[in-house]
């Protein structure tokens, strides 16, 4: 009896200590599980831009459709005010169709947090961290830099008729390597590196280019890490078409 009692105490030792441990891994995951969450509801937040924008063309298409019925009724409305009213709108309904085609194809990217689908400055924006790109001071991209960016470069080869520009940036913080004598040089190589792989995986290449602006344009604190972390990056910007603005050609005399 004594025997088994010995045992017995022995058994609940490992079992309080099992319970611990238990204990232990589900405060872990509920603190991932949160972080998760948190991380979650930012992305939903970053993309509201996108869907706001497309929610306001959509607006905008039909108070157009509004007034082309209130203009058609009224009198002395003249087949021209009328023309252009119509091609306002097919030229609305094509640019929104543009970016809901373009949010769909890089949908699975944007709900991983791999890249950021922002309008800024009236433009579309593909925003990619450097640090998902590139080593630190480093224009090489990285191997796992790679299933990203090639479905960045199908996506955007298949919106017709539009151009791109890959754009470098940095933080402010100065760099001075063999390689590189300042951020200018650092960031033009790397917008340079993420096109020349986009053509090589399918975007045209007389449809993107490449520029450097350095620290310049920051969009966070450079004060802060979080704030440089951000300023870090690469942005595939979607050209606007300014041939399409009623009375621009006629204003600079060209066909």
């Amino acid at each position: 009896m004594v025997a088994s009692l010995l045992v017995a105490g022995c058994g609940k030792k490992e079992l309080e200590a099992a319970l611990a441990e238990a204990q232990d891994k589900l405060a872990k995951t509920e603190k991932d599980l949160e972080a998760e969450k948190a991380k979650n509801k930012k992305l939903e937040a970053e993309n509201k831009d996108l869907k706001d924008k497309i929610a306001e063309l959509e607006d905008e298409i039909k108070n157009l459709n509004d007034q082309l019925e209130q203009l058609a009724k009224e009198a002395g409305l003249t087949k021209k005010e009328l023309d252009e009213l119509r091609a306002e709108k097919a030229k609305r309904m094509k640019e929104l169709q543009v970016y809901k085609d373009l949010f769909a194809r890089l949908k699975e990217l944007v709900d991983a947090g791999t890249i950021k689908l922002q309008f800024r400055r009236g433009r579309v924006v593909v925003k990619m961290a450097s640090e998902i790109l590139f080593a630190s001071g480093k224009s090489q991209l990285k191997d796992e830099a790679a299933a990203a960016l090639t479905t960045v470069a199908e996506a955007l080869a298949q919106v017709p008729d539009r151009d791109f520009l890959a754009a470098g940036y940095t933080d402010n913080v100065p760099i001075k390597t063999a390689k590189f004598s300042n951020n200018w040089e650092l960031s033009t190589a790397r917008a340079i590196s993420v096109v020349t792989f986009m053509i090589e995986h399918g975007m045209p290449a007389d449809r993107i280019g490449a520029a450097g602006f350095g620290e310049n344009d920051p969009i966070g604190d450079n004060s802060t890490d979080e704030g440089k972390a951000l300023n870090r990056r690469i942005e595939i910007i979607l050209m606007p078409q300014l041939g399409n603005i009623p009375g621009l050609k006629e204003m600079l005399g060209v066909s």
